[in-house]
């Protein structure tokens, strides 16, 4: 889809833009950045003619994503002392408390990029799911309506069945079969059950 964000610093950010060099003013000064003042798991809204209203944070990728991948966010601190975000695919620890977001583009191992943490998100999914059902983790960053004991994604429920089509006319989209939407609430993987 083509979410478009706007933000009085950063300008209009087409949210499915990768950065391959990183963000923020170190990168600026050294003449290497993308010329934008990103920061690691900054939140920025954007909007969708046929999705609505979005949430979405800026993270760099630890591996091959695709657009649509369930993500989850790690952290390590660089040599330099700073916190940095990296997104894999939701792998499915049972009982992780993983915080999540969904890939906006592909991306390579090293770039940043766009993930959507709020509103409605297309998804790589598996099953049969219908609007309403509960998310559980299936496979590397792909969800299902299948439960899963200890591995359900939080804050998320399926909006659509796949292969749907969004929009109309020349502007609309038609999702694949293993395609889905998810309305997003910075979603987060199943904790510890006490």
């Amino acid at each position: 889809m083509s979410f478009i964000a706007y933000d009085p610093l950063l300008g209009a950010v087409k949210l499915t833009d990768i950065d391959p060099t990183g963000p923020g003013p170190s990168n600026l000064v050294a003449g290497t950045g993308s010329s934008r003042m990103n920061f690691s798991m900054e939140v920025l809204r954007g909007y969708d003619p046929a999705l609505g209203g979005g949430e979405f944070v800026f993270a760099q990728s630890g591996g091959t994503i695709a657009a649509g991948t369930v993500c989850q966010f790690n952290e390590s601190l660089s040599a330099a002392g700073v916190i940095v975000d990296t997104a894999v695919a939701w792998a499915g620890t049972a009982n992780s408390g993983d915080v999540l977001g969904v890939a906006m583009a592909a991306l390579t191992v090293g770039q940043w990029g766009w993930f959507q943490v709020g509103g409605h998100a297309v998804v790589t999914c598996q099953g049969a799911p219908v609007a309403g059902n509960p998310v559980y983790w299936q496979a590397a960053g792909v969800v299902s309506p299948t439960l899963v004991a200890s591995k359900q994604m939080e804050g998320a429920k399926f909006a659509t069945a796949p292969a749907i089509t969004l929009g109309s006319g020349s502007t609309a989209v038609v999702l694949s079969a293993t395609q889905a939407v998810l309305l997003l609430n910075r979603p987060s993987a199943q904790g510890n059950i006490t």
